[in-house]
């Protein structure tokens, strides 16, 4: 199937949805059919490309340390700044674990069976052991098994705390053993991070001071945690961490909700913070901040399928794609500046390479599912938005996100033939699952401005969008 086959094929799925919800989009004209799908509105069905005989990725391995001369355990645990210099909380600062140790890490794994990767960190690794060579090496090999903080959409992500302590290279993976490393909870320090692996973000370090106080039995803390996605809901908890570890809600609120939904990501991307007085300028710098993420999302597709030994169409593509992104960047840039809101950059973190299954899998999912909504809603949104501005910044986004649904399709006909039968129906699973999330975000209702100036589509009209392209997509 063409290129151009693709995006006909997205735009008459896409044709076909807002049809069956009984409305138009922008421009309006149903596509011409193409021999790309059949007579009526059914599941469907990409084309099957020939398996390659093994799955490529590639691996690197990094070189060993020296050893040291003597065992030495320590003393105290060393402690750290709270204060990162991006304003940020260190939440491995302040720690006294039941054994004092001479390195604390959160290591994180993006996928299941990926490499592991060292995040935040207090103190040096192996510092006390007679082999420090032996040490790394055993540190190195840590992996979450269960993993706390289960999150970074798409997908899987998960976390645990390793250390070393003398000779001893440990990992906490699971709350219970997050629990059993440190003891008694009897420091700010823990506090903050048995909230954090329960998945709750402390916020910056300034505001942490007027939301953390010790109590009778324990410490309670203000917290803030997106509780849906689609469209983006965060909630505040008032939290109570007690001596033994647990983590109590006290009371919980919507503090925000927005109709900016999580487009494509890539595991792994945490999105930057936004400031605005305006719902409307909030709104924008989010969908800006979402933008920036599937910037990387693309760039790392392009270099995984380069990898994979994807066909040089499909990497043009994804870099067309990124550049794609890169405007729509700053065309939200524009709208949330429009209505006094702002989002600040952030960096790409460092990705470790994937095999066939984890980019199929995050493919189907942010692309096939989210996408293909996400470019229903952006065609809804610039025929119903008031403002002329917005109207013309959406048209041109939606008709790009048109391409990328295209291009994910292409993606997924390209490479889950290569998986194995258990992979495939792995990631139907997944697509089917998406959906179902998708649905239950759609209920939401956005806020009443959002309606008006953006075009959102209110919750009643987005669960007719979204369901009526999950039966297009076999998926409802």
């Amino acid at each position: 199937m063409s290129d151009e086959q693709f995006e006909q094929l997205a735009r008459r799925i896409v044709w076909l949805t807002l049809a069956a919800a009984g409305v138009g989009a922008c421009g309006g004209n149903e596509p011409p059919k193409t021999s790309a799908e059949g007579p009526s509105v059914a599941p469907v069905d990409v084309p099957v490309a020939e398996p390659s005989a093994a799955e490529p990725t590639a691996t690197a391995e990094p070189p060993a340390s020296p050893p040291s001369q003597a065992e030495k355990l320590p003393e105290a645990t060393p402690q750290g700044e709270r204060c990162r210099p991006d304003g940020g909380v260190n939440v491995l600062a302040g720690l006294h674990p039941a054994k004092p140790v001479d390195y604390v890490a959160v290591f994180q794994t993006f996928g299941k069976g990926a490499d592991t990767r060292e995040g935040q960190h207090v103190g040096t690794p192996c510092t006390g052991a007679a082999d420090e060579r032996v040490c790394n090496d055993a540190l190195k090999a840590q992996k979450p098994t269960q993993g706390f903080r289960i999150e970074c959409r798409p997908g899987y992500c998960a976390h645990g705390v390793a250390y070393t302590r003398g000779n001893e290279v440990g990992l906490a993976s699971s709350i219970d053993e997050l629990k059993a490393f440190l003891g008694p909870i009897d420091t700010e320090g823990e506090a903050i991070l048995m909230a954090w692996a329960e998945g709750h973000n402390v916020g910056t370090c300034d505001e942490l001071k007027a939301k953390l106080k010790q109590t009778a039995g324990g410490y309670e803390l203000t917290t803030e945690k997106m509780t849906a996605d689609c469209p983006i809901e965060i909630s505040e908890f008032k939290l109570k961490v007690t001596e033994d570890g647990a983590v109590n809600v006290v009371s919980k609120k919507v503090k925000s909700k927005s109709g900016a939904c999580v487009g494509r990501q890539s595991a792994g991307v945490a999105l930057g913070p936004v400031t605005a007085r305006d719902p409307r300028g909030k709104y924008f710098a989010e969908c800006a901040q979402l933008e920036r993420a599937a910037v990387i999302a693309f760039e790392r597709m392009a270099q995984e399928l380069a990898a994979l030994g994807a066909p040089e169409e499909l990497l043009r593509a994804a870099s067309r794609s990124k550049q794609d992104e890169e405007r729509h960047v700053v065309a939200m840039e524009q709208l949330s500046a429009k209505f006094q809101g702002k989002s600040s950059p952030f960096e790409a973190p460092s990705f470790a390479p994937r095999g066939a299954f984890e980019v199929a899998r995050e493919n189907a999912v942010e692309g096939c599912v989210r996408e293909s909504y996400g470019a229903l809603v952006g065609l809804w949104q610039c025929e119903r938005a008031v403002d002329p501005e917005v109207r013309a910044a959406l048209r041109e986004v939606a008709q790009d996100e048109l391409r990328h649904a295209a291009l994910s399709w292409r993606v997924a006909a390209w490479l889950e033939p290569r998986l194995s039968p258990e992979q495939r129906e792995a990631i139907a699973s997944a697509k089917r699952e998406a959906f179902s999330d998708l649905m239950r975000d759609c209920a939401a209702e956005p806020d009443a401005g959002l309606v008006e100036t953006a075009g959102l589509p209110d919750a009643a009209h987005a669960l007719g969008l979204a369901g009526a392209l999950g039966a297009h997509l076999g998926l409802a």
